[in-house]
């Protein structure tokens, strides 16, 4: 695995420490050689970068953008980054919960993967 150093949310001098396995280093890898390729200027020093300026993508935005732009949602506004980290938090607890009583303990605790 490969540590990355990012500013914290709050940019207050408190470092960020990201732990990335292989197959997201490669994803990330792919992500920066196509960076020309695609117009993201070469000066933006973004992972996830704008292709019209040098500020990164705000993924709540974005999420939101998403949300109002696809038909058949009824409430768009419930779609939100706070909302989707707690539902991926709760899913994942009851996966665990599953695996565990289903007597699959041995197969979580030795996997590092859950889905």
């Amino acid at each position: 695995m490969d540590m990355v150093v990012s500013a914290g949310k709050s940019r207050k001098n408190v470092n960020a420490y990201i732990l990335l396995p292989p197959d997201s280093q490669q994803a990330i890898d792919a992500l920066i050689e196509k960076r020309e390729t695609v117009g993201i200027p070469s000066t933006n020093p973004f992972v996830f970068a704008r292709m019209s300026s040098d500020t990164p993508l705000c993924g709540h935005t974005e999420l939101k953008q998403i949300a109002h732009s696809c038909s058949g949602i009824q409430f768009p506004e419930r779609i939100t980054s706070g909302n989707l980290r707690k539902y991926i938090a709760t899913v994942s607890q009851v996966r665990i919960l599953l695996f565990v009583t289903l007597g699959q303990c041995v197969y979580v605790h030795s996997c590092c993967c859950l889905w």
